[in-house]
């Protein structure tokens, strides 16, 4: 029985050749192997024996709905979310075809990716109840220690997370799903604050971004500053449904039995940074799941019975696959806090114990000015300062400091730049 595993990519790529077949004595990572192992793999894998690793044993878990009888794709949704959690939990990117065997699982091409591997991937337990089957796998991760590609802040952004817009508001008709918009955001801010390495959710779900305003003053890929100024965040996330159409019930028996259709899932992430209001990313997401409700049924979004639906398991899966795509561009952009008051010798910026700011921390102070362009718009211009600020009050959203290097701060101004340093 083979199950196709969609691809998960991670940042910090790094594929690796199976060296398991060598192990004898010694614990190696499982990666790319073809057949037979080249002498290329073999020099890989020997390099691999000089890295020292940590190793440790993950459990996941993975669920799915049951539809129309249909055991075994309920079990291949089942484990692929739980690969997909392995790959936010432990670091681990999966891409591979899987096989059953005996209740181990055997993998052919099996690729990782990131500073990680995974061996012995076992599934331990499959439990069938009602119309909902769980699957539990165990694996060892061996995490490689080497230099990281980018000199992390150890800090996260605060992400603005408004209302998701809708591409087609007829699709909403269809099950009735009048608060998908705003439910949509509030589960993927609760999905960011769970899984993300580099970022925070700033949920704004009542409020939506609509590019017709003319309060927003969108010009092209630019959003308005005071957006992120407004709700002290540092990155504008704004989500798009573009397509939930339902493809057309199918019946059998003279009409008398019902399947349950796929509806379709489809969605766009627009990453706005909070200072220059620049597009620095935008992905669209898709999958489709069966839609397990009646014709006619109203379904309410906010409720546990839609989220633990096949659809709704799916829809999460696709916001933890985004997550993944989400911290590849934060991982190496250095976090830009911002002053938001100043007294004298004491200024306040907006990042906190949320961001990961701790007291004794440094960052270094960059002015920020803004100088008018060709159309009198204006465009915010850096430049560095000798002041540096020690933080010695921490809140949840905000960190109080003191100016060093005062003679060379009299220009600080609200609004300038805070680098950790």
């Amino acid at each position: 029985m083979k199950h196709k595993l969609e691809q998960v990519k991670f940042p910090r790529f790094w594929q690796l050749a199976d060296c398991s077949k060598l192990s004898v004595h010694f614990s190696l990572p499982s990666c790319s192997f073809t057949r037979a192992l080249a002498a290329p793999a073999l020099a890989a894998c020997i390099a691999l024996l000089s890295n020292p690793a940590i190793a440790e044993q993950v459990e996941v878990t993975g669920k799915a709905t049951i539809v129309n009888g249909n055991i075994e794709k309920a079990r291949e949704d089942a484990i692929s979310q739980a690969l997909n959690y392995a790959s936010l939990k432990a670091g681990v990117n999966f891409s591979s075809n899987q096989q059953i065997d005996q209740g181990k699982l055997t993998l052919d091409s099996f690729q990782i990716q990131r500073i990680g591997a995974a061996n012995d991937v076992q599934l331990v337990s499959e439990i069938i109840s009602d119309d909902k089957i769980s699957v539990v796998l165990r694996m060892e991760v061996v995490e490689q220690q080497r230099a990281e590609q980018c000199v992390s802040q150890g800090l996260k952004a605060t992400i603005m997370l408004p209302k998701a817009s809708i591409k087609n508001k007829r699709d909403l008709a269809y099950g009735q799903l009048a608060y998908l918009q705003r439910d949509f955001s509030i589960q993927f801010g609760d999905a960011l604050n769970a899984y993300s390495q580099y970022s925070v959710a700033n949920v704004h779900a009542d409020e939506l971004l609509d590019h017709t305003n003319k309060l927003t003053n969108y010009r092209g890929n630019v959003l308005p500053s005071w957006l992120s100024e407004a709700t002290d965040s540092h990155y504008v996330l704004q989500p798009e449904i573009t397509d939930i159409s339902v493809e057309d019930y199918e019946t059998s028996l003279f009409g008398l039995v019902e399947h349950y259709p796929e509806r379709y899932i489809k969605f766009k992430l627009n990453l706005y940074h909070g200072i220059s209001g620049e597009l620095v990313w935008s992905d669209s997401f898709e999958s489709s799941s069966t839609w397990e409700f009646d014709k006619s049924q109203a379904v309410s979004t906010s409720s546990a019975r839609f989220w633990q639906s096949s659809y709704g398991l799916k829809l999460n899966e696709l916001f933890e696959r985004s997550l993944i795509e989400l911290d590849n561009q934060l991982n190496c952009r250095p976090l830009l806090g911002q002053i938001v008051a100043r007294q004298g010798d004491r200024v306040v910026l907006n990042l906190g114990r949320n961001n990961g700011v701790k007291m004794g921390d440094k960052f270094q102070i960059v002015l920020q000015r803004n100088i008018p362009d060709r159309i009198n718009t204006m465009r915010a211009v850096a430049s560095k300062t000798r002041a540096n600020v020690t933080i010695d009050q921490v809140t949840e959203n905000t960190a109080t400091a003191i100016i060093s290097g005062i003679e060379s701060a009299n220009n600080i101004q609200i609004n300038d730049i805070a680098i950790k340093i």
